[in-house]
């Protein structure tokens, strides 16, 4: 009723059909394009008009491709293809026979036996009961024939059980070390063997060892001994023996004892203990003798020669000897009131300094310190010695030397000064007068020194750091004739060491040390053991030359100076005791 009405219609073409027969017939899938195609219910393959690429698989074959131009609209196209087989033919023997055979893991049958092996790098293992495994890699072409060679199977290895009297022999077999017993060997059935086993102190025991495939055999054997004498004494004559940590008696005795290494310890309350190694020999007798040391002697003799602390500071180990004289005689030209003569007694080894302290060193600690410049020169150079320091300052370097080793600290702060504890602990602090003093003028000599070199003075050939021709500008006081090369401060340790192993004692700056500044009565006859100064006082002793000092008062080694500040040629050296 509404009138004539139009459609217009769009027609899809019909994909054409690929009927495809293979020889053999066997299952497959068919790949266009890269894209699997599934068969109609009529078993064609539909394909859309135009050029394709093909490939068809199947479980056995290999692959096949082709390209094929497909029409389409429907039509119906065939395409028949051979394939060629994927696997290689295996004929497969063993000696002996009957091997169980097992293909990437999966059973395949037994020797003798032909097979098809699908190409690939594929693993065969053999195995049979009394016969080690063999095991094949075999590179598989698809197509080809393998006859392999029978397989030989060695017969399996035999078990040594190994042991011996006393354990811990060491074991060769046919010249090969295998370990120490006891021990579990594997070794090759149906071949003699020679076993030799060996323990230092015993006569070394060999046997011939023939064993069964896949059997166990056990054999001990066991080691004589060879033993050897040793005549062991010792001082003090009760002290106690250990022959390998096993006590014994008394130390002086006759041994009979296994020809090989022992540990004797002698022991004895109040003295240091001493292990002596001892092999003993069967063919003559050996004598040991011991002297045991006193808990204190072991001690020292075990303190090294030298020590290293924070910075690359270096300090050398002081044994003090005899008691010595500190001060000076009263017809000593050059000599000041302040310097009456003592006898000192140091009982304590310590270790002092080699160099004063460095710039470098002491800015590790305090990394804004400045020695700025004196008289014209240059004293803030790194490895120049470290001044404008003052006593409080260099007491908490020393401190901080102590935390950085984890040793106690030698002084404390009261207020805004620091103190020293009291007595006097093992971390590191500045020397005492007495021990600056012995360093300087006793140590290493045969009389005590005047003078920081040989002779009088002046010095005749340059041997340190002093006021000279450089700083007369300036200076009054100068060594006549002298020159050292330096205006101000010398790098440390540029001079000749004196006493030996020590630098720059009797210049280059003065120094700091422990005590506070007294001065002290003539009582030159009365022995002071370890002192260490007055325990209060406004101002620190001072010992050494300097740059800035020239005359014959100022450079003798018994010079007494004293300071409440810092100063431009006064620095320090650390110390501490060893024990």
């Amino acid at each position: 009723r509404d009138g004539p009405r139009q459609w217009r219609f769009a027609l899809e073409e019909l994909p054409g059909r690929l009927e495809l027969t293979l020889d053999p017939d066997v299952a497959y899938t068919l790949w266009a394009d890269g894209a699997a195609v599934a068969a109609e219910p009529d078993g064609r393959h539909p394909l859309s008009r135009g050029h394709h690429a093909l490939r068809v698989e199947t479980e056995r074959h290999l692959p096949v491709e082709r390209e094929i131009e497909i029409a389409g609209l429907g039509r119906v196209q065939a395409l028949e293809l051979a394939l060629q087989p994927a696997w290689a033919t295996l004929r497969l023997d063993s000696r002996p026979q009957g091997a169980a055979v097992e293909l990437d893991g999966a059973p395949l049958g037994t020797t003798p036996l032909e097979a098809e092996l699908m190409r690939g790098v594929r693993t065969l293992r053999l195995t049979l009961a009394g016969h080690k495994p063999v095991q094949l890699d075999l590179p598989v072409e698809a197509g080809a024939m393998l006859d392999l060679d029978a397989v030989v199977l060695p017969p399996a290895d035999g078990i040594l059980e190994l042991d011996s009297t006393p354990p811990g022999a060491t074991v060769t077999v046919d010249q090969v070390y295998l370990g120490t017993t006891p021990l579990r060997l594997e070794l090759a059935s149906g071949t003699a063997h020679r076993v030799r086993l060996a323990l230092p102190g015993h006569r070394p025991v060999e046997r011939e060892v023939t064993l069964e495939p896949a059997a166990t055999q056990a054999l001990s054997l066991s080691l004589p001994a060879q033993l050897g004498t040793v005549f062991v004494s010792a001082r003090p004559a009760d002290a106690e023996l250990l022959v390998d940590g096993r006590s014994v008696g008394r130390a002086t005795q006759r041994l009979r004892l296994a020809a090989r290494e022992h540990t004797l310890e002698f022991r004895r309350d109040g003295y240091a203990p001493q292990r002596v190694k001892v092999t003993p020999n069967p063919a003559a007798s050996q004598r040991v003798d011991v002297t045991l040391q006193t808990v204190t002697a072991a001690a020292e003799a075990a303190m090294p020669a030298s020590i290293g602390a924070a910075g690359g500071i270096q300090l050398r180990l002081v044994r003090p000897g005899d008691p010595f004289r500190m001060g000076a005689s009263r017809r000593e030209a050059g000599r000041r009131a302040n310097e009456s003569a003592r006898r000192v007694q140091l009982t304590r080894p310590f270790y002092l300094g080699v160099t004063e302290v460095t710039n470098a060193q002491f800015r590790r600690f305090d990394g804004s310190h400045d020695s700025g410049r004196g008289e014209g020169a240059v004293l803030n150079a790194d490895d120049q010695p470290a001044v404008r320091v003052s006593w409080d300052a260099a007491a908490r370097f020393c401190n901080w030397l102590s935390r950085e080793e984890g040793l106690p600290e030698a002084y404390v702060q009261q207020g805004e000064r620091m103190v020293a504890v009291t007595p006097l602990n093992t971390g590191y602090r500045l020397p005492t007068e007495a021990e600056w003093a012995y360093v300087a003028r006793v140590e290493g000599r045969d009389a005590p020194s005047r003078f920081p070199w040989q002779g009088g003075y002046p010095p005749e050939t340059v041997s340190g750091n002093y006021a000279d021709a450089r700083i007369a500008d300036i200076l009054a006081d100068v060594v006549p004739g002298y020159d050292d090369g330096y205006r101000g401060s010398a790098p440390v340790g540029r001079f000749a060491p004196w006493p030996e192993g020590f630098m720059d004692l009797g210049g280059n700056v003065a120094e700091w040390v422990h005590d506070h500044y007294a001065v002290y009565p003539g009582v030159a006859e009365q022995l002071v053991t370890d002192p260490t100064g007055p325990e209060t006082g406004e101002h620190h002793v001072v010992r050494g030359a300097s740059w800035r000092f020239g005359s014959i008062t100022e450079l003798r080694l018994s010079y007494r100076d004293y300071s409440r500040s810092a100063r431009d040629d006064l620095g320090f050296r650390v110390a501490r005791y060893a024990r």
